[in-house]
C-alpha cells in the first residue's frame, strides 16, 4: 500500500512540474512580446551593451510597468505610463550587467532603460 501512495506521489509530481516546464516555454515564446524582445535586443545591440547577457533576445523576460523618474527615459511622454519591462539574463560572473530597457507597449520603441551595476 505504501509503495502505492509512494508511485502515484512521483507520479503527480511528475505530471506537475512538466507541465509546469510546459507553462515557462509558452511564456518566453507565445506570449505576443516577440516584437517588444526583438526591439530591445537590437538597442542594446546597437549601444554595445550585449556583451554581458547570456543567450539572445527569445530568452528575455518581458514585464508590464509604470516608467517612474528611477529610469533613463528617452522619451519623457512615457513617464508616468505603463511600458514593457524587458530584462536579459546576464552571463556569470560580469561586473556590469545588461541594461533593463524600457519599451512602448504600442509601438514597440525603445523609450528608455535602467543602467546595470
Amino acid at each position: 500500500m505504501k509503495l502505492k501512495l509512494l508511485f502515484l506521489t512521483i507520479l503527480l509530481c511528475l505530471i506537475a512540474g512538466c507541465s509546469n516546464a510546459e507553462k515557462a516555454v509558452k511564456n518566453t515564446s507565445e506570449d505576443g512580446y516577440e516584437s517588444i524582445r526583438k526591439a530591445a535586443w537590437e538597442f542594446i545591440q546597437e549601444k554595445g551593451w550585449s556583451e554581458p547577457a547570456e543567450g539572445n533576445w527569445q530568452s528575455a523576460k518581458v514585464e508590464k510597468i509604470i516608467a517612474d523618474e528611477n529610469y533613463e527615459m528617452l522619451d519623457t511622454d512615457n513617464e508616468g505610463k505603463e511600458v514593457a519591462a524587458v530584462s536579459f539574463q546576464d552571463k556569470e560572473n560580469v561586473v556590469v550587467g545588461t541594461p533593463l530597457i524600457l519599451v512602448d507597449l504600442n509601438t514597440n520603441e525603445v523609450v528608455g532603460y535602467m543602467p546595470s551595476e
